[in-house]
């Protein structure tokens, strides 16, 4: 886990290392490369180290072919992969990932992990930019006539060019809590979407595997790939903790993980944390956050991300990894992708099933402020489903969730956790549940109020019915106790007046 900036701008020089070093050093605390030239390129990284920390494996990387490589995320199957294409064993996935490119053998589909990178060729070419097929690892790029430049924050880009705010993205920030279709908050500068490469195109497409021919009786083909998903997930060198709530996701991979440290947090009295303090869960550290402190987290977030964050949860997840890394910890694994993948937003899912797609209620459900019928937002959803070549209402809904919903839980994932020092991991998102989880019909997936069955079955098994069957009541946070001088207004209009500041700045 890392941040890189990679640019072939002649305008950019080493008087921007400042900016450079202020927005992308928090990514990589154990070792920052400075400005470095190579073939009419620059780059930069920091390095965050969880595979082969003690080697000298530091970025960016030039090859023996000239090319060179920086890269942010993780190749879990590294040593697989070094050992069919080079017949060697691999201590580092970073140097792989180098080989199997200046080789010309890589094959994106065929890496387990989360990543995004850039390789530029020995002729000054980018012969890669590619980007995970979920996006959990975000990539954002900036074209200024013929000069590229790649950057794992935006605000980094924002800076060095002096680009101005994207002002279609306050009405994208209203209804989603995320530019969603703009690619960021800034004029210019746009993002790799999940499943694909910059110079090749589309590798990726959750919706080939949707509506396909379903099958039934899947539980232990999710329980094998949950388990698969949860052993990779934990490939370090570096300790893994778990971030854990009430819900089942978080707590099947406790019971399959056997992860020797849990983290929660939560207001006092909240439900979640009452509920685990009364587990009394072996080797769990729980975190009463207090108006104050999420007040002054919040402060130095908005900061040091230099545009909004998605949701209040975003500062309790910084605040429960600071904890986590005095403890030493440097991986720490959150349930993200169940959601999505077996229909766990009940009350939109549920809908999905029994009645036919309608853009307008969709819309009603999913924005937390529906754009208005008619303007530029509200039409951009509809092409979008227009487009869109799946019938079935429950796998369009499915289908939105995964391609545009979940990156951007990722991106606030990622960016709470780097923020600490920590690398976020979603064990449940990963190509072989999510394959497992698209075999299942819509009507396997639901309840008559609950979704995502097929994992309330299995946890049954460990935590019980009452368990398996509650319906999840989440991280509330009440900013109005943060914010009161704001305590007029609903903790939704707090939140967004109190981030959209940062654009105006």
């Amino acid at each position: 886990m890392c941040g890189f900036f990679i640019t072939n701008n002649p305008n950019v020089d080493h008087s921007h290392l400042s900016i450079i070093e202020s927005t992308l050093r928090f990514r990589g605390p154990d070792c920052s490369s400075g400005l470095l030239e190579h073939n009419s390129w620059k780059a930069y990284h920091s390095r965050l180290a969880i595979i082969d920390v003690y080697s000298g494996v530091n970025q960016p990387i030039i090859d023996s072919e000239g090319g060179m490589l920086v890269f942010n995320g993780e190749v879990l199957n590294y040593k697989e992969l070094g050992k069919k294409y080079f017949n060697r064993n691999y201590t580092s996935d970073t140097k792989l990932l180098s080989d199997l490119l200046a080789s010309n053998k890589i094959n994106l589909n065929e890496i387990d992990g989360f990543f995004a990178f850039v390789y530029i060729n020995k002729d000054g070419k980018v012969q890669k930019a590619a980007r995970d097929k979920f996006g959990v690892k975000p990539i954002f790029y900036h074209r200024d006539g013929k000069y590229l430049s790649f950057c794992s924050e935006p605000i980094t880009l924002k800076k060095i060019f002096k680009l101005s705010v994207n002002h279609n993205t306050i009405d994208e920030y209203r209804a989603t809590r995320a530019p969603i279709f703009s690619g960021s908050y800034f004029d210019g500068i746009n993002t790799i979407q999940p499943g694909n490469c910059f110079i090749d195109g589309e590798y990726f497409n959750c919706c080939d595997f949707l509506e396909k021919e379903y099958i039934e009786n899947t539980e232990n083909d999710v329980e094998l790939a949950i388990r698969e998903g949860i052993r990779t997930r934990q490939i370090s060198d570096a300790p893994v903790g778990l971030l854990l709530s009430r819900g089942i996701d978080s707590n099947l991979l406790k019971e399959f993980g056997n992860i020797k440290r849990c983290y929660s947090i939560g207001f006092e009295g909240d439900e979640d944390i009452e509920y685990l303090k009364k587990e009394e869960t072996k080797n769990l550290k729980i975190i009463e956050q207090t108006a104050e402190g999420y007040l002054n987290d919040f402060k130095h977030l908005i900061e040091l991300r230099g545009e909004p964050m998605s949701v209040p949860n975003e500062v309790l997840l910084y605040r429960i990894s600071r904890e986590a890394a005095k403890d030493g910890i440097k991986v720490l694994l959150s349930g993200e992708g169940a959601d999505e993948f077996f229909g766990g937003y009940d009350r939109i899912f549920q809908w999905a099933l029994k009645e036919d797609f309608c853009i307008d209620k969709f819309i009603e459900m999913y924005c937390y402020e529906p754009p208005k019928k008619g303007s530029k937002l509200y039409q951009r959803f509809k092409n979008l489903f227009l487009e869109l070549k799946v019938n079935s209402s429950f796998e369009m809904v499915r289908w939105f969730f995964i391609k545009y919903h979940m990156p951007v839980l990722f991106r606030r994932l990622d960016f709470a956790l780097m923020a600490a020092g920590i690398e976020g991991r979603e064990p449940l998102a990963n190509k072989h549940t999510f394959e497992i989880a698209t075999k299942i019909s819509p009507k396997s997936l639901m309840g008559d109020v609950l979704g995502k069955i097929p994992l309330r079955n299995i946890i049954s098994k460990y935590k019980g019915n009452d368990f398996a069957y509650e319906k999840k009541v989440g991280f509330p946070v009440n900013l109005k106790k943060v914010f009161k001088d704001k305590s007029h207004l609903s903790s939704y209009e707090i939140w967004f007046e109190e981030n959209i500041k940062v654009l105006y700045k």
